[in-house]
């Protein structure tokens, strides 16, 4: 997500329409997702989730190597199958053990997981071998990276999606907060962007600014509150976890390493876009760009998600 956190330039009223109608249809997405996670059977509930999730790897994908514009024909189609087979082959897995009653059915799916990507990776890698003619050693390496970012980082999503436990908070907590951390730090930016205007990254992306980065954190503690509100006042979902802390309060710590996560997630990609030469990833999305324009965030936030939801087990 590529905030302006920052009073210096306002988008064109146009960009803003088109930013807030796709805002809108996003959410509306969002919400009928998770409805469907929440009373859907299990198996099936999750599938619209792996859905989204896939396009992100092989939208995201492609988007990343046609900014990079070094690949070869062989190395592009190698990093575009292995980002096509990995989210769907680990999910396969996961149904096909899940549904013989296997207790430890994330055991395969990771295994297979990593394999599609390992064996994806080194034929991507092979071709500056035997493709050398149109392969180097920068083309392999954007390869390998797209492989890395748009696979394997996007996969963690679904693991999240998978998990036997906490799955349907997991989920809904890690994109509520990185919509509004999105959102808190355009509105700290430019209410409070002029009094106080240090820059966060100005090397990297100068419209942000280290108050609106506080601002985001402070949107992702109120997503918490309100995730909580709504999934454990409503019982949509109950929190499990191991110790004798206060769901609410695990939700709210959850939430700051995710907000910073996700933060850091912007930037990385504003760092390609910059690298690049480039102001946006694609055009999918209208206001917003392209789905790693939307998505960044989520990758990295991902991590954090699933490493704090291990954690409280």
């Amino acid at each position: 997500m590529d905030q302006q956190n920052s009073v210096q330039t306002a988008p064109p009223k146009e960009n803003m329409k088109a930013r807030t109608i796709t805002a809108f249809a996003y959410v509306a997405v969002l919400v009928g997702l998770i409805a469907l996670k929440a009373f859907a059977p299990q198996t099936w509930g999750a599938v619209g989730f792996d859905v989204l999730f896939w396009c992100i790897s092989l939208i995201g994908a492609f988007e990343f190597m046609r900014a990079m514009d070094c690949v070869s024909r062989a190395q592009w189609w190698c990093t575009m199958i292995t980002c096509a087979l990995i989210i769907p082959t680990f999910v396969i897995t996961k149904m096909v053990y899940q549904s013989r009653g296997d207790e430890q059915a994330w055991l395969p799916s990771l295994l297979v997981l990593m394999s599609v990507g390992s064996l994806g990776a080194m034929i991507t890698a092979a071709m500056l071998v035997f493709d050398f003619d149109k392969s180097d050693l920068k083309s392999t390496t954007a390869s390998l990276f797209c492989i890395l970012y748009c696979g394997i980082l996007c996969s963690v999503s679904s693991n999240i999606n998978h998990m036997d436990v906490n799955s349907l908070p997991a989920v809904t907590l890690m994109f509520c907060v990185t919509v509004a951390v999105d959102t808190f730090a355009l509105v700290f930016g430019k209410l409070l962007g002029r009094f106080f205007p240090l820059k966060l990254a100005p090397h990297t992306s100068p419209n942000k600014t280290v108050i609106g980065f506080i601002g985001g954190i402070v949107g992702g503690i109120l997503a918490a509150i309100v995730v909580w509100g709504v999934g454990c006042g409503l019982e949509v979902f109950r929190l499990e976890y191991a110790g004798e802390v206060h769901s609410l309060v695990v939700l709210i710590v959850i939430s700051i390493p995710t907000s910073i996560l996700a933060q850091i997630g912007d930037l990385f990609e504003s760092a390609i876009k910059r690298g690049c030469g480039i102001k946006d990833m694609g055009k999918l999305l209208p206001g917003h760009g392209g789905i790693l324009d939307r998505f960044d965030s989520m990758l990295f936030a991902s991590v954090a998600i699933v490493v704090c939801f291990i954690a409280i087990r």
